[in-house]
């Protein structure tokens, strides 16, 4: 007779098996630290506790009008659609990549998913090697590669210089990795990047694309921030100097604010390598989610063709974003808060070693301890360094400044986002100078709570 004891005999009596026995990867395997933070702070405003929500990279604008007239008008297709996508999106989306790569691509090419992260975890399932990994990185890019039993090679990057990846550094790594007994084949970037705001210029992706081609290493450019460069440095593909070798994603979370309809493509190389790989991802991906959402797929064809007022919507989207990452990074630097300076995306990745005595004071060592005080104390909700793959005790802190967007004291939804459309509208005029607090009073409240925590600390290491 079966019991509810953990351990259970085989009939014939010869062996014993822990019931639900996890995997090595599975023993390991954390919530994501961004989805975890995000839901935490919900509990802790549920609660009356108001939080400064810098933990969660989350574009909240509103769906624009024909992507959310084309939802609904798709709302009857329910026959499941082809594994790598319906054909007309498909074909969208390499015309898409096409007019703003500057790289060539056909409908062949294109895999379209659930998700831009269920395509890297596929991807990181069908390619052979290790991966090298840029540190800091974003959370689950370790976790994606562990869970395929893979080893990751921290990369580290340039601070003082936009968190640069060098052919250097990566020859260093190569070398290193083969030395302990790893077999690097796999590039991952993320440019725009997520920690830290940064992105290549266009002399840094030449070389990385020549030394990844040199090298014989397969190049994922996770270029889900492209559309959100800030204005100040170009967005430029690896795929542009390396098609052959490169495999780009993307989705819609992002610059057309649609997280939660969780579409994502990725765009693999032209050649006999390629098609095999493509293959191989559709029989992966016939296994594991069948095809993505036939509804969602449809309605994604408003963001990817050609359509004047989606693409200005997506810039005013940038410029928003923009400005109000470059105010809080202006705030945080007149601090004396070293801080590379953000170039696309919504993020900012501070350092704040220079209070390390001021906050050894306090208990705290590691980037984990800092962000656990700043929740706790100040109700600032930011991750820690450690969670992007950094050394616990380098105290870097990633702040996610896309929520800052939000109004203050709606009191419901069609008023939160005639709200943001009003923030949206303003866009253009966030680049002439002016007063524009009264559009982010979020961002007000930011600026005042981290001058207050700097007080703090700097007279802790004054009366030190």
């Amino acid at each position: 007779m079966s019991t509810t004891h953990e351990r259970e005999a085989h009939a014939d009596g010869n062996s014993v098996h822990t019931l639900l026995s996890l995997t090595s990867p599975a023993q390991t395997l954390s919530t994501s630290a961004t989805l975890a933070m995000n839901e935490e702070v919900a509990k802790r405003r549920a609660a009356g506790r108001e939080t400064i929500h810098l933990g969660f990279g989350e574009a909240a604008f509103p769906l624009h009008p024909l992507l959310k007239a084309a939802l609904a008008e798709a709302a009857t297709s329910t026959s499941y659609a082809p594994v790598f996508g319906i054909p007309a999106l498909r074909q969208a989306i390499a015309a898409y990549l096409t007019r703003t790569r500057e790289v060539s691509y056909c409908a062949d090419q294109i895999v379209v998913g659930p998700g831009s992260k269920a395509l890297l975890f596929a991807l990181v399932q069908i390619l052979e090697g290790d991966i090298l990994l840029p540190i800091p990185s974003w959370v689950s890019y370790a976790p994606i590669a562990h869970l395929g039993n893979r080893r990751v090679i921290g990369v580290q990057t340039e601070p003082d210089d936009h968190h640069r990846l060098t052919p250097q550094v990566l020859s260093q790594a190569m070398t290193q990795a083969r030395q302990d007994g790893a077999d690097p084949r796999i590039l991952l970037v993320n440019t725009p990047s997520n920690p830290t705001g940064s992105m290549f210029d266009l002399p840094d992706v030449e070389a990385l694309a020549r030394w990844a081609r040199e090298a014989g290493v397969t190049l994922i450019s996770d270029e889900i921030y492209a559309e959100l460069a800030h204005g100040w440095r170009e967005h430029i593909s690896p795929a542009r100097f390396y098609p052959e070798g490169c495999i780009v994603t993307g989705g819609l979370s992002k610059a057309f604010s649609a997280g939660g309809w969780r579409l994502g493509y990725a765009a693999l190389p032209s050649t006999t390598a390629g098609n095999k790989a493509m293959s191989a991802l559709r029989s992966l991906a016939s296994e594991i989610w069948s095809a993505a959402a036939t509804p969602i797929q449809e309605a994604a064809l408003a963001a990817f063709l050609p359509n004047s007022s989606v693409e200005h919507y997506v810039q005013c989207s940038a410029l928003v974003h923009g400005y109000v990452a470059r105010q809080l990074y202006d705030a945080l630097t007149q601090l004396g808060i070293p801080c590379p300076r953000p170039a696309g995306g919504f993020y900012l990745y501070p350092d704040f070693s220079p209070w390390k005595t001021a906050l050894l004071q306090r208990g705290i060592k590691t980037s984990q301890e800092l962000a656990h005080y700043l929740l706790e104390e100040w109700d600032i909700a930011t991750l820690p360094g450690s969670a992007f793959n950094e050394e616990p005790l380098t105290l870097h802190l990633r702040l996610a400044t896309s929520l800052l967007c939000e109004p203050e004291h709606v009191t419901s939804q069609e008023e939160r986002e005639a709200e943001l459309w009003h923030v949206l509208n303003q866009a253009e005029a966030l680049q002439s100078p002016g007063g524009k607090g009264h559009l982010f009073p979020m961002l007000g409240h930011a600026k005042a709570r981290w001058a207050e925590v700097i007080h703090d600390l700097e007279t802790r290491r004054m009366s030190h």
